[in-house]
């Protein structure tokens, strides 16, 4: 990512994500200066990502 906007938003949801990984309540980030459209993306792409290490956790635990 090259625009500091993008890079702050990705790193307060990530933070979010890691938040609720562990149960703690925390409320989504907002957009704040990065476009709706780039925090779109930022937010599906390291959604898939949790997704899938939650589950792969799951299929382990199994």
């Amino acid at each position: 990512m090259t625009n500091s906007a993008m890079r702050s938003y990705a790193l307060r949801y990530l933070t979010f994500l890691q938040a609720k990984a562990q149960g703690l309540k925390q409320e989504e980030p907002k957009n704040g200066r990065a476009s709706s459209f780039d925090c779109v993306l930022i937010r599906s792409y390291l959604t898939k990502l949790y997704r899938d290490m939650v589950q792969e956790d799951v299929d382990q635990a199994a």
